[in-house]
């Protein structure tokens, strides 16, 4: 079975992370000379918007609570 391409890699593609660089790619889009000043503000506003629609979904995200597990010697049903 053929991998879709729009299906992203979970531990590659952390919102968390890709928000990290994308508020690091708004400063540097003020910064960057080759693009006129009007141009530089799109830019940085279009990286910052995407840092904040990552960071809201990072805050969606939760981690799976841990599980316990059973020894061997343990038989029947574990006391909650």
């Amino acid at each position: 079975m053929r991998p879709l391409r729009t299906q992203l890699d979970i531990f590659e593609h952390d919102p968390a992370r890709l928000a990290k660089a994308n508020r690091v790619a708004a400063e540097t889009a003020l910064r960057d000379v080759q693009f006129s000043a009007t141009e530089r503000q799109e830019r940085h506003d279009y990286y910052l918007g995407e840092a904040l629609r990552l960071e809201a979904l990072a805050r969606q995200c939760k981690p799976a609570p841990a599980r316990r597990r059973r020894t061997t010697r343990q038989t029947g049903a574990t006391p909650r």
